[in-house]
């Protein structure tokens, strides 16, 4: 009699509590929403001795301010470049296998990581391009090489391009990186640099074309007058298109490397696929010494960075800061000189340009006595100082909308 008084007991209490969870999901509790923070900057720092090194992702409101540590960052092991878009920031840290973080900053402003894309055998990826809110493409590089396509809400891959077209141009090249990308009539254009041990395999500059509409490399163009597509020391800094929707590809050239050809800048003219033979920058000639990197503003302003030493362009034998920030004339072919106001730096720390929706710049300073960001204004072509780090030197300025 006690055991079915008891299993009755415990009958009638599951069905009380089945009813009791049926009206909890009628009349559920409020769950609030974190919201996302889609506004302000996101700061990148890197800090540590190679190879153990970290970077450091934190977001700020503004850039209203003097200083800035790590206090409310995020950690992520090893170097990384950095990207954003639509209102989230995505990471590349180097080392295999390939990763591309996504990070959103919640209410609390402290970036979290969100997603992440894993490509194993491949050491990073080198370069992003976003076409739309569901359309984006990265390049990995360092053992498999190829163009993945992924949709950067989901950060699902969706497709990859093959790239064995580019690949089988030269077989000796024991390795093939893809830097920079842009898009222009249906076209990607993308940067792409060969080496054989470290050393370019030629003098040449290489781009690969890209139909997006059937996703198939159509051609590599090449030009012999500049050579090594290298990029410069911060994400998708290799090309650039002017107001009239000509694209500019700046190279490093090779004579760094033992190599014949200068640093310069092609064009490839707004309907067309193929380097302009009527245009060439010689950088190298014009500005003096090798430079890296190009940037372009939406006044139609163009920098690049000069090396002052190009017996140490690496900038290990003389632990000195090497370069500095020059303006360019693309049209005239000219240079403008030095920034004015800004100081000799590391290239090998990262060199950012940045612009302001009021159309003044920061750059990204560092030197053996400080890592900085000095604001120029494009009324006056004047520099001070904005803010410096405490927490490393400053590898990525990216503003979220």
């Amino acid at each position: 009699m006690k055991k079915t008084l008891l299993f009755a007991s415990v009958i009638m209490l599951a069905i009380i509590g089945l009813f009791t969870g049926c009206a909890d999901d009628d009349n559920p509790e409020p769950v609030e929403d974190t919201p996302t923070i889609k506004s302000g900057y996101v700061v990148s720092t890197l800090s540590g001795a190679w190879p153990d090194v970290t970077t450091y992702i934190q977001w700020v409101n503004d850039l209203g301010f003097s200083a800035i540590g790590n206090d409310n960052a995020v950690e992520l092991t090893g170097s990384s470049n950095t990207f954003s878009f639509d209102g989230a920031l995505f990471a590349t840290p180097f080392g295999a296998p390939a990763n591309l973080v996504k990070y959103t900053v919640q209410s609390d402003s402290i970036p979290q990581e969100e997603e992440r894309i894993v490509v194993p055998g491949a050491n990073t990826f080198s370069t992003l391009y976003f076409k739309s809110e569901h359309v984006a493409y990265g390049t990995v590089a360092g053992g498999i090489s190829k163009l993945i396509i992924f949709d950067p809400t989901t950060m699902r891959i969706t497709d990859e391009v093959s790239l064995s077209t580019v690949t089988q141009r030269f077989p000796e090249a024991t390795r093939t990186y893809y830097l920079d990308m842009m898009e222009r009539d249906g076209k990607l254009f993308m940067g792409v640099h060969y080496e054989q041990n470290f050393a370019p395999v030629n003098d040449s500059a290489f781009v690969a074309v890209i139909d997006l509409n059937t996703n198939q490399v159509e051609k590599v163009i090449a030009d012999g007058r500049t050579g090594m597509v290298f990029g410069g020391q911060a994400p998708n800094a290799g090309m650039i298109q002017d107001a009239s929707g000509d694209i500019f590809v700046q190279a490093l050239g090779t004579t760094q490397a033992g190599g014949k050809s200068p640093s310069g800048i092609l064009r490839i003219k707004n309907g067309q696929t193929d380097f302009d033979p009527d245009y060439f920058f010689d950088l190298e000639s014009v500005v003096g010494n090798i430079c890296y990197g190009i940037y372009h503003t939406s006044g139609g302003r163009t920098f690049t960075a000069n090396v002052q030493d190009e017996t140490d362009f690496w900038e290990y034998l003389t632990n000195q800061p090497q370069f500095k920030y020059v303006e360019v004339d693309l049209n005239d072919k000219s240079s403008k000189g030095d920034v004015p106001g800004l100081p000799t730096t590391y290239g090998s720390r990262k060199m950012i340009i940045h612009e302001q929706e009021d159309k003044n710049l920061f750059f990204t300073i560092a030197t053996n006595d400080e890592n900085a960001v000095y604001e120029f204004d494009v009324s006056s072509n004047t520099s001070s100082k904005s803010f410096t780090s405490s927490g490393g030197n400053i590898t990525g300025l990216e503003k979220l909308d």
